[in-house]
């Protein structure tokens, strides 16, 4: 009965295991190909912090935003940048 229990446990680490080294591997392409997207980007003139800041605005919602910017705005005044 043990040796059943340790081959079943066996049997499902490998799978798990398989599985997550196939996500790394695709993890690691995908990566591969945002940083050549990015490097296309770049080449074409497109000033890559303002378009990284883009790619996070777009993930927050329009008050979170409005809310975010008010904020800077009020700090760069504090400090005369305004």
């Amino acid at each position: 009965m043990l040796t059943l229990v340790v081959d079943t446990l066996g049997e499902q680490l490998k799978k798990y295991l398989q599985s997550i080294e196939s996500l790394e591997n695709e993890k690691t392409e995908i990566t591969g190909a945002i940083k050549e997207t990015f490097d296309e980007a770049k080449r074409e003139g497109i000033d890559i912090k303002a378009l990284r800041r883009l790619l996070k605005m777009r993930k927050m919602d329009r008050h979170a935003i409005e809310e975010q910017e008010t904020t800077l705005y009020n700090y760069m005044q504090a400090l005369g940048m305004r």
